[in-house]
């Protein structure tokens, strides 16, 4: 893992060898509940070799520092998006490609929105168009950056652009970036147009950083560091005024439905879409049967709600099936495994006896035929379970669901090993969110039974994890009987514990040990 994780594994290990075991707590502790994590900004920084970070020591230019910027001085937290990552960056994700014209740019940009979902676009281009082009007309160039934009508020209707201007001090171009900058922020202006719904657009363009060329353009074009921070503060200013205007608040989504339950024969999952999760069997055959939760058995509560057989089953293997919120509605879709590594879906709409379900065939080629390793959980946060492979040594691979292999959809979007694993046994990995900021994090349960987590802020070269360390001690030693799932809908995972007869007892996330702790809440169901 990343961002302190060898201070984390340091920590764990002195845990497991001291071989302690402390008692768990038998009263009912602190009920205040912490307030959810906020939701990341998903920030695309959009251009050409200036984006991806040439002439600086660090390989990611304005991103570096920007990045600092945000996670040591801003109220909000950054997730830096793109289909490229390269640079010293503590999340180096980017959408800069060196050598690259605004029409280049224009012709990839659908394909990238699509994958990185950004909410915001810092953009910085088209100095190419004006370099290597002696003929080349500012107007022009600039009438194509105002198409892009117009393009990119075209495939995502809320995002908001912060447009940097180009670099006026670069050398010989002087003339040509002033009036780029300047007829691209006329046209802009002009695009602003109340009749056709432009009007509310969240753009903003930004005057370029102000930069020596002697100091800070070494090679007349690129910046070098102290460039850089200069170009990083000028898009940090903007980003800040852009979350204080309220433009980069996206509408809530509702929380996906983390597969939770392995391949036992009792599962959590989200069936009715109410943001609690539900009492789920699967049986030998496939077949689900669903109590509702309706605030479980302690006293005062309403119970659970039986709804009897939602499916029928399409697998004589119930360790194929897989409950998971696949298109984002906020209810648990039904998810099969085959024998080859592929997926299969089928979309909830009530159940058997409410409405058919949905048919949307193979959503995945898959990446493996061992249906162990498969997990299904929102890593993003952007409502949808995404495809996740936890190896033997606990490290996990993430494709980001955008929509998966049906016609017309995405596909998958893949970022590659998130975390490198702290076990051996891969069944003591829990994917669940415990902050509340929509995120699968990372949760160990040790071989004593206590739990330790990384909270998910992008995984390994992508935002790192965040070591909480313990968590909690534990009611058991038996990893398999522990299930994290959000029993009373306020947005972090509890912990759950199933008894052989199916029978559960509930602690409710109040901060854990190092904060609120545990609230117990005694038997929650009864077993089915």
């Amino acid at each position: 893992m990343k961002r302190s994780s060898l201070i984390a594994l340091a920590s764990l290990a002195a845990v497991l060898a001291s071989g302690a075991v402390p008692a768990a707590a038998s009263a009912p502790l602190p009920t205040s509940v912490p307030a959810p994590a906020p939701r990341p900004i998903k920030v695309m920084p959009l251009g050409d070799s200036i984006t991806d970070g040439a002439g600086s020591s660090t390989g990611a230019g304005y991103r570096a520092p920007l990045w600092d910027l945000t996670a040591q001085q801003s109220p909000y937290t950054v997730d830096l998006v793109g289909t490229s990552s390269s640079g010293a960056a503590g999340d180096p994700d980017h959408e800069g490609h060196s050598g690259y014209r605004i029409a280049q740019v224009r012709a990839d940009i659908d394909r990238w929105l699509s994958a990185a979902d950004p909410d915001v676009v810092l953009l910085h281009l088209g100095i190419n168009d004006l370099k290597w082009d002696p003929n080349a007309d500012p107007v022009q160039a600039a009438q194509r950056l105002s198409e892009l934009v117009d393009r990119i508020f075209a495939d995502k209707p809320g995002v908001t652009v912060v447009v940097q201007g180009l670099l006026t001090a670069t050398p010989g171009l002087e003339q040509k970036t002033t009036v780029f900058n300047r007829e691209f922020t006329a046209l802009q202006d002009r695009n602003q147009n109340p009749a056709d719904g432009t009007a509310g657009r969240h753009f903003r363009y930004v005057d370029p950083a102000n930069l020596d060329p002697a100091a800070d353009l070494p090679d007349q074009l690129h910046p070098n560091d102290g460039g850089y921070r200069k170009m990083a503060e000028v898009f940090h200013q903007a980003l800040d005024r852009a979350v204080a205007d309220g433009w980069v608040s996206r509408p809530a989504t509702p929380r996906a439905g983390n597969e939770v339950g392995g391949s036992g024969r009792v599962r959590w999952a989200d069936f009715d879409g109410d943001g609690r999760p539900d009492y789920l069997t699967v049986e030998d055959n496939g077949a689900v049967k669903v109590w509702l939760n309706r605030g479980g058995d302690p006293a005062g509560a309403n119970g659970w709600q039986g709804l009897g057989q939602v499916a029928t089953g399409v697998t004589t293997d119930r360790s194929r099936v897989r409950l998971a919120d696949f298109n984002g509605d906020g209810k648990a879709d039904y998810i099969v495994v085959n024998p080859d590594g592929s997926v299969n879906a089928w979309l909830n709409h009530g159940g058997d006896q409410v409405a058919p379900w949905e048919s949307v065939g193979r959503i995945a080629t898959g990446v493996t035929n061992r249906q162990d390793q498969v997990r299904f959980a929102d890593f993003d946060g952007d409502g949808r379970a995404d495809y996740l492979v936890i190896e033997d040594n606990g490290a996990v691979k993430v494709w980001l669901n955008r929509g998966g292999d049906p016609a017309g959809s995405a596909g998958w979007y893949g970022i590659g090993q998130v975390a490198t694993g702290v076990t051996t046994d891969r069944s003591r990995v829990r994917l669940a969110d415990l902050d509340g900021d929509g995120r699968a994090d990372y949760l160990l349960i040790n071989a004593d039974g206590s739990v330790h987590v990384w909270l998910n802020r992008g995984g390994d070269r992508h935002g790192g994890w965040l070591p909480l360390g313990q968590v909690a001690t534990g009611v058991t030693d038996r990893q398999e009987q522990v299930a994290f799932a959000d029993f009373d809908g306020d947005a972090h995972a509890d912990y759950l514990r199933t008894d052989t007869g199916g029978a559960v007892s509930g602690y409710a996330y109040r901060g854990g040990d190092s904060g609120g702790g545990w609230a117990n809440l005694g038997q929650i169901a009864g077993g089915a």
